[in-house]
């Protein structure tokens, strides 16, 4: 991330979630969304749910879904 990055998003972005990769993800007033990667930038460690929000294909924000104990996988 440069420092143009750094500070847009300290000012006008809103955080809206991250994902299992540790990149997190932001939009401002406009619905101009984006992503700050966790390392090296790299579109593909972008799931699918969250590629979908980023170019506006779906306006619904992925939730991670956290597996609890005492939950039995599918």
């Amino acid at each position: 991330m440069n420092l143009g990055t750094k500070i847009y998003t300290w000012i006008y972005g809103k955080f809206v979630g991250d994902d299992e990769f540790g990149n997190k993800y932001y939009k401002n007033k406009k619905d101009k969304r984006w992503v700050i990667y966790k390392g090296e930038i790299n579109a593909s460690k972008i799931t699918t749910d969250w590629y979908s929000w980023i170019h506006n294909i779906s306006n619904n924000i992925p939730v991670e879904q956290k597996k609890f104990s005492w939950q039995k996988p599918h």
